[in-house]
């Protein structure tokens, strides 16, 4: 199936750029804050980013004792209309656009325009992984459904068993040999939608690569659009052509 067919109806609810780095030699996390300057207009609205851990410490007839550690990691801004969220850390860069989603130029300028911001906050010493992460929903009637009729790769039930899914999951990792890329295809069941009987199916494709680029360089980029392709390709040859004619 080609990877360009354009959906009047694409169930994308979150697609991402997410691009990780070499920190520069001893940074802070706070100094990400001077990104609120620059991009206040456009993003008015920022917390903390929070990197919370757990331990559990057993002692000889008194039990666990548990406790819990936060660390500032960075930051995160929501756009004013509520359809961006920008997340800046110390290990690097995510943008993500919400529902409802325009299109891959709209998402991949953006992210061109604030990453020229963290880079000179940041001023990062090399990328080390770039990604493109797209989750899709799918609401399929629920009323003699088939997950046949609608996906590729549907979950496989041994004959012997009931025949009746009330969830599933699936994952698979896949490496493409042109560009060395990984691409996750993951599958997965929400519960039931019984206002209008409709069952709602995840397929969320992550694409992505470790790398080492220099920073000021143009093969990062080159790579995400072609990244964009992959997916596209990946979500395309996952359903039917039924459900491609839900989404047209």
């Amino acid at each position: 199936m080609s990877s360009d067919i354009h959906l009047g109806k694409a169930p994308i609810v979150e697609g991402l750029i997410d691009i990780r780095v070499k920190p520069a030699d001893g940074f802070k996390s706070e100094s990400l804050l001077a990104i609120c300057d620059l991009i206040k207009e456009q993003y008015p609205s920022h917390k903390e980013a929070l990197h919370l851990q757990a331990s559990f410490e057993f002692k000889e007839g008194e039990g666990a004792e548990q406790s819990v550690r936060s660390q500032k990691v960075g930051y995160r801004f929501d756009s004013a209309d509520g359809r961006y969220v920008l997340q800046v850390q110390h290990g690097g860069f995510t943008l993500s656009r919400l529902k409802p989603y325009e299109t891959w130029e709209t998402l991949f300028a953006e992210a061109r325009r604030l990453w020229a911001h963290y880079v000179s906050v940041a001023k990062p010493q090399a990328i080390t992984r770039v990604a493109t992460r797209y989750i899709n929903r799918i609401e399929l009637d629920a009323v003699q459904l088939d997950f046949d009729d609608y996906l590729a790769a549907p979950p496989n039930i041994p004959k012997r068993l009931p025949q009746i899914i009330s969830e599933f999951l699936t994952r698979i990792v896949l490496t493409e040999k042109d560009r060395g890329a990984s691409i996750v295809l993951t599958q997965a069941l929400e519960p039931m939608n019984l206002t209008n009987n409709t069952v709602p199916v995840i397929i969320d494709i992550d694409v992505f690569k470790e790398v080492a680029f220099a920073v000021d360089s143009e093969d990062y980029w080159q790579l995400l659009s072609e990244f964009r392709h992959l997916k596209n390709k990946a979500f395309f040859d996952s359903i039917t052509d039924k459900t491609l004619e839900l989404l047209r």
